[in-house]
C-alpha cells in the first residue's frame, strides 16, 4: 500500500489539534500549508495549518498563542457563511462525521 507518514493540522480558531491525515512519504505541501478542515472542538470548518514536524508544531502553537491567525480565522469564518454553506450544511457535515467516528470504534 505503500509508505505513508501522518501529518497533523491545528485549527487556526482554537489552536486544538485536529484530524490527522495519512500522506504518502514523499508528498509535500509548502511550510504550514492550510486545508479548510471541520473542526471538532469549535464545530465548524475553518482553515487547520498542517504541520510535518516537531518544529513546525512549536512554531504553530508560539504563532497561535501570539495571535498570527486571529484575523484569517475571522476571515476563514466569515467566508464559509457567505459562500452558502449554511448551518444546514455545516450541520450535516458535522452529523457524517460523528457517524464516521462512531463506526470507527
Amino acid at each position: 500500500m505503500g509508505n505513508f507518514a501522518e501529518h497533523s493540522f491545528y485549527c487556526i480558531k482554537c489552536g486544538n489539534k485536529g484530524m490527522p491525515l495519512m500522506r504518502k512519504q514523499g508528498f509535500k505541501r509548502e511550510r504550514f500549508h492550510r486545508k479548510k478542515l471541520y473542526c471538532i472542538h469549535c464545530k465548524e470548518e475553518i482553515n487547520h495549518i498542517e504541520c510535518q514536524t516537531q518544529d513546525e508544531i512549536y512554531k504553530f502553537k508560539e504563532d497561535f498563542e501570539n495571535g498570527v491567525y486571529i484575523n484569517e480565522a475571522e476571515e476563514s469564518i466569515s467566508f464559509i457563511r457567505a459562500s452558502g454553506l449554511g448551518e444546514e450544511l455545516l450541520g450535516q457535515r458535522e452529523n457524517d462525521f460523528k457517524r464516521r467516528m462512531d463506526l470507527a470504534r
